[in-house]
């Protein structure tokens, strides 16, 4: 591994430690200290999730698990065998969508539940926290990077 690779392996690393550390941080924070805080768009509201988004597979914990392992693997082959071609900002985003994972899959392992706590005021919307916003912003972004960096490399 030639020393290019290896300082952006680095930097992915210690920006997914830092997200996860933020992340597990706010959920104690806001679950703990400002339960049921209503802050205009968006309401404080701490509920167990058992399931997955919109609270899919709620019975099924370790289907979840056995997933979201699986899941965390294939992103982070496909991260460190593509890392040398990143960008700063897609090692940003990758970082996030592994953090999101990471801390869900240790709150599943761990609680047997997901602590979720963000509820929008102005839509109907499924509760949600920190680390389900990093899995939507880190997947979409490298999504993006996959499908535009393919369509460059064809034109």
């Amino acid at each position: 591994m030639n020393v290019y690779k290896c300082k952006k392996t680095l930097i992915f690393t210690l920006l997914t430690l830092v997200f996860c550390a933020f992340s597990l941080f706010m959920r104690d924070l806001l679950v703990s200290g400002f339960n049921n805080l209503d802050a205009g768009i968006f309401k404080i509201d701490y509920i167990k999730n058992y399931g997955a988004a919109f609270s899919l597979f709620h019975t099924h914990t370790s289907f979840l698990i056995t997933v979201s392992i699986c899941i965390l693997f294939a992103a982070l082959y496909y991260i460190l065998t593509n890392i040398k071609s990143f960008t700063k900002s897609d090692i940003f985003f990758c970082a996030l969508l592994c953090a999101g994972i990471i801390c869900n899959l240790s709150e599943r392992l761990l609680d047997g539940f997901v602590t979720d706590y963000i509820r929008l005021n102005f839509v109907v919307f499924p509760i949600f926290n920190i680390s389900d916003v990093f899995i939507s912003i880190g997947a979409f972004a490298l999504i993006c990077n996959i499908l535009f960096n393919n369509e460059q490399e064809r034109n």
